[in-house]
C-alpha cells in the first residue's frame, strides 16, 4: 500500500532549518527580527504597509475585527456579512467579537459568495462584508468594493486560503479595510501555527499590534519585533514603561522567532511552491476532464490567479456514486479527502440560529455533495497519476 496521500503539506527545506537554527543561536525565542522581517515581507508581497503576525489565522479574523470595531465604534450585534461556504473560523471570529454573521449565499461554481445576494442581506446594522478567497481563489472583489463604498462598508478579506492570489493583476488582502492570512501547516506557507494581519491603514495597525499583546499602550514595531538593546525614546514618556501600560482589553496572540525564521524561509520559497500547486492542479484537471459529466472540476475567469491551497470537486447530478461512497473508495486507496467547509448546517451554529441550511440552496447542494482532494507542492506526479487512475477504476467499477 501507498502512502497517504494527504491534503496539505509542509515543505522544510535547508534555508527554513538554517534561519530556525540561527534564532535558536540568538537566544532570543520570543518576537525580534525575524517576526519583524517576515511581517514586512509579507505585507510588501500582498501591496499592504503593515504586517502584524499572530499565533492564527482565527485570531488575525479577531483581531482585525475588533480592530475595525473600536475605529469606527460598532455596537454589539452590528452585521458582518458571511458567505454561507466557508471555514467555520470566519464566522466565528465575528461572534468572538460581539457581532453579528449573516450569511450570504455562494456561487455554485467559485464557490465564494455571490455578490448578486449580498446587497439583499444589508439592513440597517450592516458594518461590514468578509468576503472569503474560499480554495484559493479570490472573489470578486471589484463588485464588492463597489458595494461596500456604496453603503459605507467595511471590508474584511479573509485570505487564509489564498496567498499570492490575484484579481485583475492585484494581490488578494490588497482590497479590504484589514485582512487575515493563516499560515497553519497545511497552508499554503506555513509557520507552523501562525496567521498575519495586513492593512495600510495606521490605527488599525497600532490597534492589532496593542491586541495581540495584552492591549499594551507600545505598539512601535521596532519595540515589539526588534533587538532589545534598542530602547525607543517613546516607551519611557510615561511614568511606567509603555511597554507594560495596558490601554485595551488584548489578547496573547503572539508569536516567536521560531515561527518568524520558518516564515521568512517560506516567503523566498514562495515562488517555487506556487509554481508546483498551479502544476499539479492543471494536472488533476487534465487528468479528471473526461469525469466532467460527473465531477464539478475548479473553474475560473482569466483575469484571477488561483493559488490552489487545495483542489474542489463536486458531484453532478446523475453520477453513479454518491460522495460518501466515492470518499470511502479514496480514503481506501490511501487519498485523504475533506469536505467543501460546510457551514450553516453545523450543530453548534443550528443551536445559534436555527436550521436555516434550506435558506442557501447552493451551500447545502456543496455540503451533500463536494468534497476537496490535496494538489499541493509536496505532491509528484506519480501521486496525481494515482488519484487520476483511483476515480478511472471507481468509475469503471460501476460500468462508466
Amino acid at each position: 500500500m501507498r502512502n497517504k496521500i494527504g491534503v496539505g503539506h509542509a515543505s522544510i527545506g535547508d534555508l527554513e532549518k538554517k534561519y530556525v537554527n540561527l534564532a535558536l543561536d540568538a537566544g532570543r525565542l520570543s518576537q525580534g527580527e525575524f517576526v519583524y522581517k517576515f511581517e514586512k515581507n509579507f505585507a510588501r508581497l500582498h501591496d499592504q504597509r503593515y504586517g502584524i503576525a499572530c499565533n492564527s489565522g482565527t485570531s488575525a479574523l479577531h483581531v482585525a475585527l475588533e480592530a475595525l470595531k473600536e475605529k469606527r465604534s460598532w455596537k454589539n450585534g452590528s452585521e458582518v456579512i458571511v458567505p454561507a461556504i466557508t471555514f467555520i473560523a470566519s464566522s466565528n471570529a465575528c461572534l468572538h467579537a460581539g457581532l453579528h454573521p449573516v450569511f450570504v449565499d455562494v456561487d455554485p461554481v467559485s464557490y465564494n459568495i455571490n455578490p448578486d445576494l449580498i446587497e439583499d442581506a444589508i439592513t440597517d446594522k450592516t458594518v461590514a462584508i468578509m468576503p472569503v478567497h474560499t480554495f484559493g481563489q479570490p472573489c470578486e472583489m471589484d463588485r464588492i468594493a463597489q458595494i461596500a463604498r456604496k453603503h459605507d462598508l467595511a471590508i474584511i478579506e479573509d485570505c487564509s486560503e489564498a496567498h499570492f492570489a490575484t484579481f485583475n493583476g492585484r494581490p488578494v488582502g490588497s482590497y479590504g479595510d484589514v485582512s487575515a492570512f493563516s499560515t497553519y501547516v497545511a497552508h499554503t506557507i506555513t509557520t507552523g501555527v501562525g496567521g498575519v494581519i495586513t492593512t495600510n491603514d495606521p490605527d488599525l495597525a497600532e490597534i492589532s499590534r496593542s491586541l495581540i499583546a495584552h492591549g499594551r499602550a507600545c505598539t512601535c514595531e521596532r519595540c515589539i519585533a526588534s533587538n532589545p538593546e534598542s530602547v525607543c525614546k517613546l516607551r519611557m514618556e510615561t511614568e511606567i514603561d509603555r511597554r507594560f501600560m495596558m490601554v485595551r482589553i488584548g489578547y496573547s496572540y503572539r508569536i516567536g522567532e521560531l515561527e518568524g525564521a520558518l516564515g521568512l524561509a517560506q516567503l523566498e520559497n514562495k515562488d517555487e511552491i506556487m509554481k508546483r500547486r498551479k502544476w499539479n492542479a492543471a494536472f488533476l484537471t487534465e487528468g479528471l476532464s473526461r469525469f466532467s459529466d460527473y465531477l464539478q472540476l475548479p473553474e475560473y475567469p482569466e483575469y484571477i490567479d488561483h493559488s490552489f491551497m487545495m483542489y474542489p470537486l463536486v458531484i453532478r447530478q446523475g453520477c453513479p456514486v454518491s460522495r460518501k461512497e466515492m470518499v470511502e473508495y479514496l480514503e481506501r486507496n490511501n487519498i485523504e479527502s475533506r469536505p467543501m467547509l460546510p457551514l450553516v448546517n453545523q450543530p453548534v451554529y443550528r443551536n445559534i440560529f436555527g436550521d436555516i441550511e434550506e435558506q442557501f440552496s447552493v451551500a447545502k447542494w456543496i455540503n451533500d455533495n463536494g468534497f476537496y482532494l490535496g494538489c499541493h507542492h509536496g505532491l509528484e506526479q506519480d501521486d496525481l497519476e494515482f488519484i487520476c487512475d483511483t476515480f478511472a477504476a471507481l468509475f469503471k467499477s460501476t460500468g462508466y
